[in-house]
């Protein structure tokens, strides 16, 4: 959604902020123009068409200083030229100490700064701006908070700056949402990862114990799988699947040097190489572990594999 106001529309809205409220969102938009305008010099010397030695003469030697406002229909302010100014930029000549005051669309002329430069700087400002006017709209109109009570939930550390906003009950940017919903997954990731490796911990230390038993019960127990020695397969099989050849290979080697392994034990080993299924579903189940079933599927439709045992938790596979 975009979010514009008007200079008087956008003063309208600061007024109706606490104190505490209005001078944050006002150094706020202050200290966000003093970074573009630095950026934005420094972004210029590898896109400015003149010579080096004249840019780097140029914004090597202006320092953004301050942003005066002089309220909602007023002007008391004066740019170099005379013109008077609502908003005044204020900028600082560091080699001479000399200090200049304008508005925004005279940089170019008063500060010798090239005009593609400047142009940059001007659309840097107003994207600070609709900044401003995102979080006045969302105040007026309100915003969904639901990732916060998950920051909250999950104990996650934050930056000091959304804390802050947070602290003085103003609306968070989309972009420091979705930050904060990047903070969130990862964090959900690592649980759901903690999660697996706690299951496939108990997978083999259920299998361990069954293996150390001198004496096997009469009957199999539902979950007990019998493992058959390391065999190589009959055949190379023929993969198709967007796991990758590195993938592939390892999942025969793995297959071939255990004779019975799950799609689990697979998938633990899987995260040692590169592919493009890492995470986790809302389950917690590996996101590759689908795509690891089916290439054990097709082993078993080949003929040189056949399938053990299948529940809600895991698949079982064995060499022929």
């Amino acid at each position: 959604m975009d979010y514009f106001y008007t200079s008087q529309q956008r003063d309208a809205r600061l007024n109706t902020l606490t104190e505490d409220q209005r001078l944050y969102l006002i150094e706020k938009l202050k200290r966000g123009k003093r970074t573009v305008f630095s950026n934005e010099l420094a972004k210029g010397k590898g896109t400015y068409l003149g010579s080096d030695q004249d840019l780097e003469r140029e914004i090597e030697q202006w320092e953004f200083i301050d942003l005066l406002d002089g309220g909602e229909g007023n002007r008391p302010y004066r740019c170099e030229c005379g013109m008077s100014l609502r908003y005044q930029y204020i900028v600082k000549n560091t080699r001479t100490g000399e200090i200049k005051k304008f508005g925004k669309n005279h940089f170019e002329f008063h500060t010798g700064i090239p005009a593609t430069i400047v142009k940059d700087i001007i659309k840097g400002f107003e994207q600070i701006d609709y900044e401003l006017d995102e979080i006045l709209y969302k105040l007026e109109n309100g915003w969904d908070r639901s990732i916060i009570k998950k920051i909250i939930d999950y104990k996650i550390e934050i930056p000091l700056e959304i804390y802050k906003q947070l602290q003085l009950r103003l609306p968070l940017l989309d972009k420091q949402m979705n930050k904060l919903s990047r903070f969130v997954r990862e964090k959900e990731e690592e649980l759901h990862k903690q999660e697996y490796m706690k299951k496939l911990e108990r997978l083999k230390a259920e299998q361990a114990k069954r293996d150390s038993s001198v004496s096997r019960p009469a009957v199999k127990p539902v979950n007990a799988i019998t493992r058959s020695n390391p065999k190589k397969l009959a055949k190379k099989p023929v993969l198709s699947s967007p796991l990758g050849t590195d993938a592939h290979r390892l999942i025969i080697q793995l297959l071939e040097t255990n004779g019975t392994i799950s799609v689990l034990e697979i998938c633990e080993e899987l995260d040692t190489i590169e592919h493009n299924f890492k995470g986790f579903f809302s389950t917690g189940k590996p996101l590759v572990f689908p795509q690891v079933a089916i290439i054990l599927d097709q082993f078993v439709q080949q003929g040189i594999c056949r399938l053990e045992k299948s529940n809600l938790d895991d698949r079982w596979y064995s060499v022929f």
